[in-house]
């Protein structure tokens, strides 16, 4: 009796519990929406993505045998690689840009372009040149002043990466880096050529900022590799530790007898089998040549 009172008195009580799962409902259906038409947005940037990145097949006629490793820890990716002829002159890159995700990717869809304006538009070959041009525009995209130690903003927009330039004709390359190696094979031995210890854009606190450029000759059949830290970044193993530079660079070395495509699946593997169930630590890409 007291229960059926309380309703007579109180009516609105049933509609505002009714009102409430109404919103309630209306909330989850609208962030439904918005994060549908944020993973659509986000496929969308990664087919922008790639149209802009040239396909392993397009690298197979430059080399026959050769291969890309790209897998992004998202769905687009902060690393990108990029190669373009000029006359008789191959230009490879491999870059690895502030951040990963989204932020990464827009980082990266500026590098390739600059690297299309510096390269193929403006017809350059020389890899010092190359690199001190794309932080010179990396900088100025970012207006980077004297003003951000004054506003708190990041003052390390930019990429590292390395960058070689091949003359089938003499069998030499040339080789420049910002922060990032490149590793030579031939035979049973690998040569490591360092980058120089200045990244591509932020800031630039150095009274000078050049990128120098390493020459050598290669034999027919050597192997190059340029490549992002990903891989060798890798948390996994029994103690759920880094793989580690070391390990990434005897890897190449025992498996650099196989064919180009046979190793990249060694080293796919290889990377399964480390990650194990572990979620991936970051991009990671390598590009693999034989000359």
């Amino acid at each position: 009796m007291m229960h059926a009172l309380k309703r007579i008195l109180m009516p609105g009580r049933k509609v505002k519990k009714e009102y409430g799962q109404e919103q309630i409902a209306l909330k989850t259906s609208e962030e439904r929406d918005k994060n549908r038409e944020l993973n659509e947005s986000i496929v969308y940037a990664k087919r922008i993505q790639d149209g802009m990145m040239l396909k392993e097949k397009h690298l197979s006629r430059l080399f026959p045998e050769s291969f890309l490793l790209f897998r992004p820890k998202d769905v687009v990716s902060g690393d990108f690689y990029w190669f373009s002829r000029v006359e008789n002159k191959i230009i490879v890159a491999a870059a690895d840009c502030t951040g990963h995700g989204i932020p990464g990717a827009f980082m990266s869809v500026l590098g390739i372009s600059l690297l299309n304006q510096i390269v193929i538009e403006e017809k350059n070959t020389d890899v010092s040149f190359i690199l001190q041009r794309l932080d010179h525009k990396v900088r100025k995209a970012f207006g980077y002043s004297s003003d951000y130690f004054d506003d708190g903003r990041d003052l390390y927009d930019g990429m590292d990466i390395s960058l070689c330039c091949i003359d089938m004709e003499d069998m030499s390359l040339s080789f420049a880096g910002a922060l990032r190696p490149l590793y030579h094979i031939s035979g049973k031995v690998l040569t490591k050529l360092e980058g120089s210890r200045y990244p591509i854009g932020g800031m630039n606190l150095e009274q000078s900022r050049g990128y120098e450029k390493k020459t050598m000759t290669f034999q027919p059949g050597d192997k190059l590799y340029l490549f992002t830290d990903g891989y060798a970044d890798q948390f996994g193993g029994r103690e759920d530790k880094k793989f580690m530079a070391a390990n990434f660079r005897n890897v190449l070395l025992r498996t650099s007898g196989f064919s180009m495509q046979t190793q990249k699946l060694e080293l796919e593997r290889i990377f399964s089998e480390w990650k194990n169930n572990a979620g991936q630590t970051d991009d990671i890409l390598i590009v693999g040549l034989q000359l």
